[in-house]
């Protein structure tokens, strides 16, 4: 009884009730760090969810006791490889619906959109919201992905890495100083010196930055994604992640989200998004052989990694994964440069513009608006004369 008048005096004191943190623990699949080449290991995906510590770990007794399967910890790599340990893994995704987040990121595309940010964006971004706007963003880093296909260009893809990771021109010198055969990578060469002072200057601004030795790590960009998200669901964020040197040195940049109640939302391009979150704490670190909750994690990411080209013994789990995939993955689109569709022509027709400017030493964004109007108009025309091109020469141009 004295429990209940307690509660009854604090309420009518209007003493404000204390938000217990909630758990969001976190891991990723695929990490090699700097190196978005490497062969092997083509994708990389981040997860993350909402389980206690208690739930996390009384899941994964419970489906080790349905599923008996021989390991120290649950690892999707190994597990997919079985038919007990695909059930064991579809025994965890039906049991936590609804309550975890992940993102997918094809690695060479992401170092395609990092050409992008580092090398257009410095140059744009006083006004980078109308390319933004026309998706020239994507443009570019979908024809550069499509461009390191070719084992002849292939080592511009090189050398743009090389550059990221110690942000030093000299370490891409035909990136930086060449023309090049294809006429597409002409353009972005030519883009490229003519602006290099302004690009090189904005790299030496990064040097300086922590953790800017892993500026092409894909951890540091899914880590604000996945907390944002949560931030929209919970007030008060205790936060747990795999253990990893590229979050160690980026973690300190999150501390401003410590006791951070206030919620700050943008709109960009007709969405709105919040950006920040509320911690109650430093994100702390943990290995999953240690932590239920990040081993969870794990396993999620793991299977998130693995679903494309998966076959159709994935599809069960794409389909149950599906609902929970964050809109911030980093995935090629095709669309983006259908020279058919009028969006692709006219970012064409602007990416010839800025060569041009970057040739003659103009500012890259003087009239840049009556270029993007003066496409819209001449899409109509373009697409005939390329229609006559491809039927009378048999290939264009």
């Amino acid at each position: 009884m004295r429990i209940h008048i307690v509660k009854v005096e604090a309420i009518k004191m209007n003493k404000p009730l204390v938000a217990l943190p909630r758990l969001i623990s976190c891991d990723e699949a695929g990490f090699t760090g700097n190196n978005l080449l490497d062969p092997d290991q083509p994708m990389f995906s981040y997860a993350s969810h909402d389980l206690t510590l208690a739930e996390a770990d009384s899941l994964i007794r419970r489906v080790r006791a349905k599923h008996p399967v021989q390991m120290p910890e649950l690892k999707a790599a190994k597990l997919l490889k079985s038919t007990r340990g695909r059930a064991l893994i579809e025994n965890v995704l039906r049991e936590i619906e609804g309550r975890y987040i992940v993102t997918l990121y094809d690695k060479r595309y992401s170092l395609a959109a990092k050409l992008f940010e580092y090398l257009f964006e410095p140059v744009l971004q006083t006004n980078n919201a109308l390319f933004y706007r026309h998706n020239f963003h994507q443009f570019v880093a979908m024809f550069f992905f499509m461009l390191m296909h070719d084992k002849s260009l292939e080592v511009f893809a090189h050398e743009f890495e090389a550059f990221m990771r110690s942000l030093d021109p000299t370490d891409a010198p035909t990136l930086f100083g060449s023309h090049g055969a294809n006429p597409m990578i002409e353009q972005i060469l030519r883009f490229v010196r003519g602006y290099n002072v302004v690009i090189a200057r904005e790299a030496r601004d990064l040097q300086g930055l922590t953790g800017g030795k892993w500026i092409l790590d894909l951890t540091g960009s899914a880590v604000p994604s996945h907390l944002a998200a949560w931030g929209d669901r919970h007030p008060l964020l205790e936060v747990v992640c795999d253990d990893s040197k590229p979050l160690r040195a980026l973690a300190g940049a999150f501390d401003v989200m410590i006791n951070r109640p206030d919620t700050v939302r943008v709109d960009m391009f007709g969405k709105s998004r919040t950006l920040t979150w509320n911690m109650s704490k430093p994100i702390a670190f943990a290995s999953s052989a240690g932590h239920a909750g990040v081993q969870i994690a794990d396993l999620l990411a793991g299977v998130t990694a693995a679903l494309p080209g998966g076959g159709p013994e994935m599809a069960a789990f794409g389909e149950m994964v599906e609902r929970h995939i964050h809109e911030d993955c980093v995935l090629p689109d095709y669309s983006a440069i259908d020279l058919d569709q009028a969006e692709a022509a006219i970012n064409w027709l602007v990416l010839e513009d800025l060569a041009d400017r970057a040739d003659r030493g103009l500012d890259a964004l003087d009239g840049m608006e009556l270029v993007f109007a003066y496409g819209k108009t001449t899409f109509p025309a373009y697409t005939s004369s390329r229609t006559g091109r491809m039927t009378g020469s048999g290939r264009e141009r």
